[in-house]
């Protein structure tokens, strides 16, 4: 790609046409590394929902899990009551289940965070990509 200026003496017409020529390339070639650099931020994009999306998924099913274990962990206790070596067990089994459950509440809350915070990032990317195609 050449620069506009150009120190030769030609006809008008000729110089005319070299210098729409010239126009086309450069902007030919800037189009193209536009649109080379928003398929990557694309790609980016996309991926991160992919992994945002596989997140919440993994988040449903460790609350799924915390809850059948203190379901299951309370049935034993109502049907061991009358036991007491048993019922000892049961109860630090149960205030374990407990404890899972709010740790993996914790760790929902963790993922919900980071779930906003790319898609605050997200937005600013969407609104930095809006404001430079409107320049």
């Amino acid at each position: 790609m050449r620069k506009y200026s150009s120190h030769e003496s030609a006809h008008l017409a000729s110089e005319m046409k070299n210098h729409v020529k010239l126009f086309r390339a450069q902007r030919n070639f800037y189009l193209t590394g536009f649109a080379i650099f928003l398929s990557f931020v694309i790609r980016r994009l996309i991926s991160m929902l992919i992994i945002q999306h596989e997140l919440e998924l993994k988040a449903d099913e460790i609350i799924k899990k915390a809850e059948d274990t203190v379901k299951m962990a309370k049935t034993t206790v109502l049907a061991n009551t009358f036991q007491n070596s048993e019922d000892i067990e049961i109860r630090n089994k149960l205030d374990l289940a407990e404890k899972l459950v709010q740790e993996q509440k914790l760790r929902i809350n963790e993922l919900e965070q980071e779930a906003s915070m790319w898609r605050v990032k997200y937005e600013e990317i969407k609104c930095n990509l809006n404001a430079k195609g409107d320049d």
